[in-house]
């Protein structure tokens, strides 16, 4: 009896001074797990893809409001967008991070939304050096006019952007809708940065009877 008493107390003793704690350990390496993969998901939903909602009628009939959709980020790191690249640009920045203190950190600034921050998905149309104008409901690109089996509606000038736009300058986008009538693309809101484009849109997930390459 005396033996399992000092082998009772001993053990008490080894608990008491955490020297014995896996339990402790496990959830510390859990934790540590966790936080890994949050950052992992972090970066890759950054810079390499991330899920996005189509909102608005703005993109029919190629795709439609509530539609999931894959932006691919990692490609126009190392190449520039091509005509008829669909496209997702910040148009307008947000005012404040949704985490607190999120903007002091450089990567976690860079990978979450701000608050307010608002995105257009649209298709490119022209690239740097091409020349564009719209007359008769088309669009014309270095005089060519351009065969759109993609498009609805005809194509109008709105008060905005003046054509013919003789050459587009190093650097910028001209973006607009499929759906031509019902869009707010470039001919509004002018020529977009490329440091606007977050990424390509290339794959829609959502609803599962239309999952496939977009084009």
């Amino acid at each position: 009896m005396e033996n399992n008493q000092d082998y009772n107390e001993e053990k008490s003793k080894i608990d008491e001074s955490g020297e014995n704690m896996p339990a402790v350990k496990n959830v510390i390496q859990w934790i540590g797990i966790i936080i890994l993969a949050l950052f992992i998901s972090l970066l890759v939903r950054g810079y390499v893809f991330e899920f996005v909602t189509v909102d608005g009628p703005s993109m029919q009939n190629t795709m439609f409001s509530g539609q999931r959709l894959i932006v691919y980020k990692l490609g126009y790191s190392i190449s520039f967008p091509e005509r008829g690249d669909i496209v997702v640009f910040k148009h307008k920045e947000g005012t404040g991070s949704v985490i607190p203190f999120a903007d002091k950190i450089p990567v976690v600034r860079d990978i979450i939304p701000k608050q307010g921050e608002e995105d257009y998905i649209k298709r490119v149309i022209a690239v740097p050096g091409d020349r564009v104008d719209i007359r008769d409901g088309a669009i014309y690109i270095n005089q060519n006019r351009l065969s759109e089996p993609y498009a609805i509606g005809r194509t109008y000038v709105y008060q905005g952007l003046e054509f013919p736009i003789d050459s587009i300058p190093e650097g910028k986008l001209f973006v607009v809708g499929d759906n031509r009538e019902m869009s707010s693309d470039s001919r509004m809101i002018g020529l977009i940065d490329i440091d606007q484009v977050k990424g390509k849109a290339v794959y829609r997930i959502y609803p599962m009877d239309k999952m496939g390459i977009l084009k």
